[in-house]
This record gives structure tokens, C-alpha cells and sequence, in this order.
């Protein structure tokens, strides 16, 4: 009571004095952002003869403790730089309900068949949820770089990716991983290339690989940001930025990349564009990210930059999101949305997460009010798209004390979920949780990570989930020896989890055999549901912090869930529109009657507004056995007869076209 009756006297001491401005205290940690480029180095022995070294003895863990997390042991990677989760890059576990089925994309290694080739990708594949490790196929390759004369022409670099399974089906055998990644020029032996393409998750030979070689404009780079949308569209995003010179130059635009489905090729087919995102002195935002809500069709990019939209609170730039959103499945895209994070239009979950006390110990006197305390995001951040088209950002938010900088000090900064709950008119933030460490350098400052933030949701879209990482062991200042901590949020009761009824996160590895060493965890864009239960599927690297030069292996914690009376904090925050579907009249519909078929059938369709529609007859194995080509259609409800009295009987599956958004049915004749 004293001390909070001694910060308000301070603090209306500095709204009367003009000329003073909230300074922090000397000697407070502060972390700026990496802008060295990124690198790939090629393992030390290309044989794989060497094997992952063993994890030093440390937190002893007891298997199958309650409450303790499960770890299966997944593929491998030649060394912790650029074959490992280091890029920057987060879709790289993808789980699918639908399926039970994740995959972990990653650069080959050691144990793997061809041994540790430079550029080749494989996807470690988990049935059943991946709960033991016999559920669980490693290393299975999904690329093949190009050798000509001993250099490797499209190797593979940073991939990402995720996995393509047609609405509405539940075989494996139809389903497939979708990639995205770097490689390296043919012409120039240096950045600029894309590698894209698809693999079946049961026939490696049902296989596609394609190339964009440098090219500009644009000067393609490393993609952060990759999804895949349950309608048959892919979308990744990049960084116009010019490395010709050898050093990076900004261009002042998002790279955009919007693939649709080809049933015949079984592959995506790309288009590529760029959106204007001009900054402040031409500084390249730090991070850039893509995701779509679970139909498909309201997309959102967030990029972490500062255009001079928001308004400068106190004397230092800081960054703060900025989206871009489609309502058309990525076929237009608005102007820049700017996030003001702080002064009297900032959110008031960012303004109010630092306590009095906590602004005592950060600013000398007099104290600022919460108006005058500029904040700035980290430097990476993911994204989410709840089930009302709404976008969620997974960031850490801190004081802003110095240009482009995070002060870094033990509570001084906070992770969240940064949020709208009207199509990005307002904005709202709810504080997740507070790391004790910002960054890991391993062993130095050439190989560094932050908290590495992942969101991700509920393929129905109603819970979001945020992991971190964080060093919380007495003696540590920086983040060298992290655990996996986690949020859930419900976005029906507007409530987050609690840790036996105490409003803080879970550290989902403590006493783990990863206790410690959760090096780079990455957690899937969709979390597992089963009924009540929501299982987070996080994979985190394995690797030798004294000598990232190493191979890594990757770890798959197996059963860290939360279920409904977890989420148990109310969120003073608007709530969702929960039960009122605002979307109705802008939805294009598909439905097929009577299902089961035994003669004749009625396609039934809805479009939003007139539209070029075409529609297929697929069996299992992705044959087109019908099509039919149906021109423009005009607004409004339409009904099409198809004729199932030749096609054999068993399961197909029917698409609609609509202007490049893909629709589809799965149709049982008898």
C-alpha cells in the first residue's frame, strides 16, 4: 500500500514536470537485434559417420513421472546451422486431427538414407498421434538435391513445411507433405533460389519438385513465413531484399507466394507478388509471418518493422506489428495495418503488464506514467487465425530503451498473444507469461536464438496455444540451457491456463529428459484435440551448445495436453463473437445429396458473387475419373446432376473450382 501510494505521488510529479523524460536506470540488460546474414554451414564430415553427442549429465528426470512429458527421439540434421531449426523459420511440425499424423521437415543427416547430403530434405512422419516410437517413420526424404560435377545445384536450405490433406479426408494415402526452401543458384552459386514442391505421405514416388531460379525483381531470399489452408491453396512469404553486393539491402516489399492445387500434378502452382511495406531509414523489418484462418479464406501477414504508421512514445524507434489482410483466400490484399503498442491509443494489456514495482526498478525518477513508457516488440514473432478470421501474434513485448533494442532484464519483458476481435479495428493483448532470459549464443554470438515464439491453434479455430523458450535456473542470465514453456487461451470463455490454479504458464519440459536443453522448440501450426483434451505437438533440437558444427537430433514431446477446466484466468479483454458466424453471406459452399450414391447425385453450390467454376470426380488415389467444365456462374444457390451410375463403387472426392478457391467433398458411391 505505501509503496503504491509513493509511485502514484511520483507519478503525478512527472505528468507537472515538463522538461524531465523517463529515463532507465544504468545497467539495465539490454538485447538488439541480430542483423548478420544468415549462413549455412556444411557438416564437418559429409560421411554421417559421426553420431549426435550424448546430452552432459545434468536435471535428472524420472520417465513416466506424472505430470512429466514424454520424448521420442526423431530423424537428424548434419549440424545446428542451416540444416537445423536455425533460419528463423517456424512451420516446420505441422500435426493434422483429420489424419493423427505430424511431420517434423527438416535438412538429412547422420542415421539417414543417403547419409547426410547436402540440400536433401526428409520429413520424420508420426501415426497414432506419434505417442511412441514405434509410431513414427524417420528421415523419409522428400528431396533430392541436383549434383553436377561434385556441387550441389538446388541444395536445400531452411525448409518448411507442412502437410496437404484434402477437406475431408482421413486416409494417409492422400495426403501430402508441401515444402518451401531456399536453395542456391545455378547461375550465381549464392542465394535467390526457390525449391517447392509435394510428396506423398505413403508413395515417395508420388512426388513433385519444381525450381524458381534467380530472377529479379524480386530479390528472393529466405522465406519465414509458409502455410498450407485445408482448401488447396499454399501461401509463403519473403523478403524483397538485394544480396548481390554481399551485403542485404531492403527493397521496400513483402514477397508474396500463392499456390494453388493441381489435382493432375498433385503439386502447387505459384504465383508470385509483392506487397508494398516502405519503413523508416530502409530498415528491413525483423521477421515476417503468413497464416489463414481454418477455412481457408481470411489470410493474414504480419511483419515486425516500424513504416512511421504508429506514434513514437519517448525518444527511441521501436518495432510493432504490422498486418496486411486478405479476404479472399490471398487474392487481394489491404494496405498496411499498424499495432500501436504503447502511449494513450496503445493496447491496455501492453500498457499494464509491468507492475509498480517493476517500473521502480526500470526507471529512475520521477517514474513515468504507463502513456509515457515506449515499447517495441522482439525481433521474431508467429501468427495465428482464429475461427471468426481474426489474427492472433505470438510476440515478446518489452521496454523500449534505445533505438530498434528490448530491455532484456529478468520481468522487464513479456511474452503475449497480441489479438483483434474485429478484423484488426482494435487491438487487445493478453500477457502469456514472463522469461527470466531473453538470448542464447551458442557458443558465441555467430549462432544466437531468442525465445523463440511459436503460436499456434485448434483446427476449429477456438483455442490458441504459446510456447517459449526460457533459461529459468538460478545463476543464468541468458537463454544457453532452455525449457519449453506454454499458454493456452479459450477463446469461448475468454480464459487462459493456470498452473494449479496460479496465473502463470507451464514449463512443459521441467524433469524432462530435454530438461534444460529444449534447444529451438517449435510447435505445430494445429494442436491434436480429442474431445476435451488439446495435445501440443512440440519438437524441439538436440544439439551440442558448445559446438553447433554438430549433428542434432530432434525430440518429440509426446503428451503435454491442457483440457477445458485448465483454462480457469478470465481475460479482461473484449470477448469473440462467439456463436455469430460473420461471415455467412461471403462463404462459398459445397455439399453433395444424397451420400451414400447409389445412381444420380446433386452438387450443390453457393457462391458468394459470380464466379469462373469448374468441378472434379477424383477416386483415393487422386485419378480424375470426371470433369466438367461450368464457365462463369452467376451469384446465388446452383444445383449440378452427376451421374454416378458408371463409376465403381467406394470413396471419391468432388471439387469445386471457384476462381482459384478449391472446394472439396467426399462422395461414397455404393
Amino acid at each position: 500500500m505505501k509503496r503504491s501510494l509513493l509511485l502514484s505521488l511520483a507519478i503525478l510529479f512527472a505528468m507537472t514536470t515538463v522538461a524531465q523524460k523517463p529515463q532507465l536506470k544504468m545497467g539495465i540488460p539490454t538485447a538488439s537485434r541480430v542483423t548478420g546474414q544468415k549462413v549455412a554451414i556444411e557438416p564437418l564430415n559429409p560421411s554421417g559417420a559421426f553420431a549426435v553427442k550424448p546430452k552432459p549429465i545434468s536435471l535428472k528426470y524420472v520417465k513416466g513421472t506424472k505430470d512429466f512429458v514424454d520424448v521420442v527421439t526423431l530423424g537428424t540434421s548434419a549440424n545446428a546451422y542451416g540444416y537445423g531449426y536455425a533460419g528463423g523459420q517456424k512451420t516446420m511440425v505441422w500435426a493434422d486431427d483429420n489424419l493423427n499424423a505430424i511431420i517434423n521437415i527438416h535438412r538429412m543427416g547422420p542415421g539417414s538414407t543417403p547419409p547426410s547430403l547436402s540440400g536433401y530434405l526428409a520429413v520424420d512422419l508420426g501415426i497414432n498421434n506419434g505417442l511412441t516410437a514405434d509410431d513414427w517413420t524417420k528421415n523419409y526424404q522428400v528431396y533430392a538435391a541436383k549434383l553436377v560435377a561434385a556441387t550441389y545445384l538446388d541444395a536445400a536450405r531452411y525448409p518448411q513445411g507442412a502437410i496437404y490433406n484434402p477437406e475431408g479426408n482421413t486416409e494417409l494415402a492422400n495426403a501430402y507433405c508441401a515444402y518451401i526452401t531456399p536453395n542456391l543458384s545455378a547461375t550465381t552459386v549464392t542465394w535467390g533460389g526457390y525449391s517447392y514442391g509435394t510428396c506423398n505421405l505413403v508413395d515417395q514416388t508420388d512426388s513433385v519438385k519444381k525450381m524458381r531460379w534467380y530472377s529479379p525483381p524480386p530479390y528472393t531470399y529466405i522465406p519465414d513465413g509458409f502455410t498450407v489452408t485445408k482448401n488447396g491453396i499454399a501461401f509463403y512469404t519473403d523478403l524483397d531484399q538485394n544480396w548481390t553486393s554481399g551485403s542485404v539491402v531492403y527493397q521496400g516489399k513483402v514477397i508474396l507466394g500463392r499456390g494453388i492445387w493441381n489435382a493432375n500434378t498433385h503439386a502447387f502452382d505459384y504465383t508470385i507478388s509483392t506487397l508494398p511495406l516502405t519503413t523508416t531509414e530502409n530498415n528491413r523489418p525483423a521477421n515476417e509471418r503468413i497464416a489463414a484462418s481454418p477455412d481457408g479464406e481470411r489470410v493474414w501477414i504480419v511483419a515486425l518493422a516500424n513504416n512511421g504508421g504508429a506514434t513514437q512514445i519517448g525518444d527511441f524507434a521501436n518495432y510493432y506489428p504490422i498486418l496486411f489482410k486478405s479476404t479472399d483466400a490471398g487474392q487481394t490484399w489491404s494496405d498496411p495495418i499498424v499495432v500501436q503498442l504503447d502511449g494513450p491509443n496503445g493496447i491496455e494489456g501492453v500498457k499494464n503488464y509491468l507492475s509498480d514495482y517493476m517500473i521502480t526498478q526500470l526507471f529512475d525518477p520521477p517514474y513515468p506514467t504507463r502513456d509515457q513508457i515506449g515499447y517495441t516488440t522482439a525481433f521474431d514473432c508467429d501468427i495465428s487465425v482464429d475461427k471468426w478470421g481474426n489474427p492472433h501474434i505470438g510476440v515478446a513485448v518489452g521496454v523500449t530503451p534505445s533505438d530498434y533494442s528490448i530491455a532484456s532484464s529478468d520481468s522487464a519483458f513479456c511474452i503475449f498473444d497480441i489479438y483483434s476481435t474485429d478484423q484488426g479495428a482494435t487491438w487487445s493483448g493478453v500477457a502469456m507469461g514472463f522469461p527470466w532470459t531473453f538470448r542464447g549464443n551458442y557458443p558465441d554470438d555467430d549462432y544466437t536464438e531468442d525465445n523463440r515464439v511459436n503460436i499456434s491453434s485448434t483446427q476449429t479455430g477456438d483455442k490458441i496455444f504459446v510456447t517459449w523458450n526460457d533459461t529459468q535456473i538460478s545463476g543464468f542470465d541468458d537463454n544457453t540451457m532452455p525449457d519449453v514453456f506454454a499458454r493456452g487461451f479459450d477463446l469461448i470463455t475468454n480464459k487462459i491456463t493456470a498452473v494449479d490454479g496460479v496465473n502463470e504458464p507451464d514449463n512443459v519440459t521441467l524433469l524432462s529428459e530435454v530438461s534444460s536443453s529444449a534447444w529451438f522448440q517449435c510447435m505445430s501450426h494445429y494442436v491434436f484435440t480429442d474431445d476435451n483434451k488439446f495435445t501440443l505437438p512440440i519438437v524441439t533440437q538436440y544439439m551440442d551448445a558448445t559446438d553447433p558444427a554438430q549433428p542434432v537430433e530432434f525430440k518429440y514431446l509426446t503428451n503435454f495436453s491442457y483440457v477445458n477446466s485448465d483454462f480457469s484466468i478470465p481475460v479482461p479483454n473484449p470477448v469473440f463473437p462467439v456463436g455469430i458466424e460473420t461471415k455467412t453471406t461471403e462463404v462459398n459452399t459445397l455439399t453433395v445429396s444424397p451420400n451414400p450414391v447409389k445412381d444420380f447425385a446433386m452438387l450443390n453450390l453457393n457462391l458468394s458473387r459470380s464466379a469462373k467454376v469448374s468441378l472434379t470426380v477424383s477416386n483415393l488415389v487422386g485419378q480424375q475419373v470426371m470433369s466438367f467444365d461450368k464457365g462463369q456462374v452467376t451469384a446465388g444457390a446452383k444445383q449440378f446432376t452427376l451421374d454416378a451410375n458408371n463409376l465403381p463403387s467406394g470413396i471419391y472426392m468432388v471439387t469445386a473450382l471457384i476462381d482459384g478457391q478449391k472446394l472439396t467433398k467426399k462422395m461414397i458411391v455404393q
